[in-house]
């Protein structure tokens, strides 16, 4: 974690030193903000003997909530460094119909159990682009991504006699690709970055593709799909879950 942060704190110091540092062609720096609207389909287990798997929706009535997320850039030439950052909360409160036993409490049939979901995501990417023409009216770039993903979540269930939180944290790090199309000076672009991982029966896939538009100098509309998929087993927690759905967003940039 700590080296995580230490990353994000000197790519923000590049961020705010740098549009009065460079002025020449090739040069980017911004932010972006969207307001996300996915479905959540997931479930999850802790190792205590004889601890059950139970489903966020069908077994504790967790609904879905719509997520804001945002990022800071910096592009210099073919080199592009992100930090972002994604946080949700989704709650759910549900009469059992099963028994559900979680870090060895059981939460018995009949029980009302209020549920919670938290979960953290901070990131940290460079992307590489190895073409980025520019072909008169039009461009497009394909480029290569290393990222590191740090996930800190937290499932907790409560009933009126008994509470129970269970924590899970670990750096993923990640690889994946981006490419992008602009039109008209890059008036309106079509952009995707793909990044995942898999290993030792864990796995994470985050993927972002959204359309935009510039009205004006320096604002950009965005109007995207994003998808993330986690299949998680740390500190005695195996959780695991999809978010997928539209976003709408906008980006300030220099």
């Amino acid at each position: 974690m700590r080296r995580i942060l230490q990353v994000v704190m000197v790519a923000a110091g590049i961020l705010v030193m740098a549009e009065g540092a460079f002025a020449a062609s090739g040069f980017e720096v911004g932010v972006r903000g969207a307001y996300w609207f996915p479905k959540l389909t997931g479930n999850a287990q802790t190792d205590a003997t004889g601890d059950t798997r139970f489903d966020f929706k069908d077994t504790l009535g967790v609904g879905d909530e719509n997520i804001p997320f945002g990022e800071a850039f910096l592009r210099l030439g073919s080199t592009t460094l992100r930090v972002g950052y994604t946080q949700f909360t989704f709650d759910g409160s549900k009469t059992l119909s099963d028994n559900v036993t979680f870090n060895g409490t059981t939460f018995p049939v009949s029980d009302n159990v209020i549920s919670g979901l938290d979960m953290k995501m901070l990131d940290g990417e460079v992307q590489f682009d190895f073409l980025r023409p520019d072909v008169g009216l039009a461009g497009f770039n394909l480029g290569l991504i290393l990222k590191v993903k740090y996930v800190d979540g937290k499932v907790e269930l409560r009933s009126t006699l008994r509470t129970e939180t269970k924590d899970f944290k670990a750096p993923v790090p990640m690889v994946g690709a981006a490419a992008g199309v602009g039109f008209l000076k890059d008036m309106v672009r079509v952009d995707a970055r793909a990044t995942g991982i898999a290993y030792s029966g864990n796995h994470l896939y985050d993927v972002d593709a959204y359309a935009s538009f510039a009205p004006l100098p320096f604002v950009r509309i965005q109007g995207g799909y994003r998808y993330i998929d986690l299949k998680i087993d740390k500190d005695d927690t195996l959780a695991s879950f999809k978010l997928s759905g539209p976003y709408l967003g906008a980006q300030l940039s220099f």
